[in-house]
């Protein structure tokens, strides 16, 4: 089993489609853009879903059951994959993949996923480069998240507790549950700035924001920790304070470990 489909979640984008337009043919041809049924987007593969429009937490959950049983990706609608330079290499520090390197890149995470690994992703990259080591273990999520469907505990998954930070708040269950993920550095994705008009900014907030980090941190205070900081280049939002997340997303596994552990020796 392998890869066989992507799904960019977007709202509220039409005629503007960076990630699909940016995927090599031979992908394209892979993937769906998970659509309201009332936007028409023209020259673009499309998947009806009912929930789009509701916020980006029931959409996931939709599309977590529609691909239930494959291996797939869902990608938000405004990165590109990228190469990012190792440390006895030449050239930009983070440079547009070629077709050869996308597939590259979907063999490796198949390739984890063969591992046992049933989430999996790419870095972002406007995190500093990581030019010594090729990947993380159990580490952050960001605009792109991988899955194994034939594995995925879906329906032990609270997909929709928090509006948005849907993608850190799933790979924390997933972590406590004693599920790893792995993370690219070498391939990453370069994500558009937070508040870019469409996509998610349609119906988030900053008071939303704040408050889905302060949920994020109830409902795992021992991994998460806040700290305000200036945004800057987010759009609407730079300039204004926010709530930022430190995570320990090692920690987060590590505790699924001891619990496991714990228990047995309890029996």
């Amino acid at each position: 089993m392998s890869i066989d489909k992507l799904y960019i979640p977007t709202y509220n984008r039409v005629g503007s489609q960076i990630a699909f337009d940016s995927l090599p043919v031979k992908w394209q041809n892979k993937t769906v853009l998970v659509v309201h049924s009332e936007e028409i987007h023209d020259g673009f593969p499309t998947l009806s879903c009912p929930v789009q429009g509701t916020g980006i937490a029931p959409v996931r959950q939709w599309i977590s059951r529609y691909a239930q049983g494959t291996r797939y990706g869902v990608i938000d609608d405004d990165i590109i994959f990228k190469y990012t330079r190792r440390e006895n290499e030449e050239g930009p520090s983070n440079r547009d993949l070629t077709n050869n390197e996308f597939d590259i890149i979907m063999n490796l995470l198949n390739s984890w996923m063969d591992d046992g690994f049933v989430h999996v992703s790419c870095d972002a990259a406007w995190n500093p480069p990581t030019r010594n080591k090729d990947f993380r273990t159990n580490a952050r999520p960001c605009g792109n998240v991988f899955y194994d469907g034939t594995k995925l505990p879906i329906d032990e998954i609270d997909w929709t507790g928090l509006e948005i930070a849907e993608d850190y708040y799933v790979t924390l269950q997933l972590l406590t549950m004693g599920y790893q993920n792995r993370v690219s550095l070498k391939y990453r994705v370069d994500p558009n700035i937070t508040q870019s008009k469409g996509g998610c900014s349609s119906f988030r907030t900053l008071d939303l924001h704040n408050k889905c980090m302060k949920e994020l941190q109830r409902k795992f205070p021992q991994f998460v920790e806040l700290r305000e900081k200036v945004t800057k280049n987010s759009g609407e939002w730079s300039g204004q304070p926010r709530l930022a997340a430190t995570i320990s997303w090692k920690k987060a596994y590590q505790s699924s470990q001891i619990n496991t552990l714990e228990g047995f020796m309890n029996e």
